[in-house]
């Protein structure tokens, strides 16, 4: 900063319980690291249980009439999420910084934001500005996945303390334990989606913007784009009995890894690439992750790209 007069202002905010817990130790670097850059600096800790969520963080400060030139987002996946539902609703939108730090971090996989906090932090202070789109379910909004049914409530009921000791494999040791409950669940839904029109009991599906979700790498991951205004949409039908349930949804998982091709010929999978709006009809209500948070249950869902809404530091 070489002595100059901090112009541009920075807010901190941290989920010092996320992934490994590490980002409480850090904070003092980060803040040292931003200032150096010619930031002031404003830091929160996240505190849901306080009434101190990063949302209603951010409609307070706005309040009092605080504006930002960057917000530092230092947490998980469902972090990042309620960060930009917060940016959302304020009356400027201010360029994102995001130091990953959850239990599987998709999104900073897919924009190419290094897992590795030195390297986050530096292309905070010295990368590029990436301009992506969101996606927004009725009146909530997400970064990279909405998602219903077999082993998605894994996502949001994974104990945190389990979580930060055993990381990714938390999840799968939860969706182990659930396996008979998620197999036989199925939805009847009326899926509408540009051009594309259906009514049957599914048993999983997925909107996403995103080259993996859950740590597993989506089949169509090279050809996805965080900046085109196309989301992908994944549908699996429920098959007639649990045994058929079981197959449909491992050969999924292990196609997606190990032979993407193969979901094509599925005669249970439905997947579209290019979407722009969709419409979900569920008499039963079904229950919803958004960016691994939960979601509701809503009986109607309208899911619509957002082009370009947010901006977010990536490297040069």
């Amino acid at each position: 900063m070489t002595g100059n007069v901090m112009r541009k202002k920075a807010l901190l905010l941290i989920n010092g319980i996320a992934g490994t817990a590490q980002m409480g130790h850090r904070v003092w670097h980060i803040i040292e690291t931003l200032v150096r850059e010619g930031y002031k600096v404003s830091a929160w800790p996240i505190l849901p249980s306080e009434g101190l969520g990063s949302e209603e963080i951010l409609s307070q400060e706005e309040s009092e009439g605080q504006a930002w030139d960057l917000i530092v987002c230092c947490g998980g996946d469902g972090t990042l999420m309620h960060v930009v539902n917060g940016v959302m609703r304020l009356s400027e939108r201010p360029v994102l910084g995001y130091i990953p730090a959850g239990s599987t971090n998709d999104f900073a996989r897919s924009a190419g934001i290094p897992s590795q906090y030195e390297d986050a932090l530096r292309a905070i202070v010295s990368g590029k500005k990436f301009r992506y789109d969101i996606g927004r379910f009725n009146d909530r909004y997400f970064n990279y996945v909405a998602a219903f049914g077999a082993f998605v409530a894994v996502t949001y009921t994974t104990d945190q303390s389990f979580k930060n000791i055993f990381g990714h494999a938390a999840y799968v040791l939860n969706g182990i334990s659930t396996l008979g409950q998620s197999i036989s669940y199925k939805c009847h839904m009326r899926v509408r989606a540009d051009g594309f029109e259906a009514e049957d009991d599914y048993v999983f599906g997925l909107v996403y913007n995103s080259t993996s979700v859950g740590g597993i790498r989506l089949r169509d991951s090279a050809d996805v784009r965080l900046d085109d205004g196309k989301f992908g949409l994944l549908l699996i039908k429920a098959p007639e009995n649990l045994a058929e349930a079981g197959q449909i949804i491992q050969g999924f998982l292990d196609d997606a890894q190990n032979n993407p091709d193969s979901l094509r010929e599925n005669s249970y999978v439905i997947s579209l690439r290019e979407i722009t709006r969709l419409e979900i009809s569920a008499p039963a209500g079904a229950a919803w992750t958004l960016d691994g948070e939960y979601g509701g249950e809503p009986e109607n869902v309208v899911i619509e790209v957002v082009p370009g809404a947010m901006q977010i530091m990536v490297p040069q």
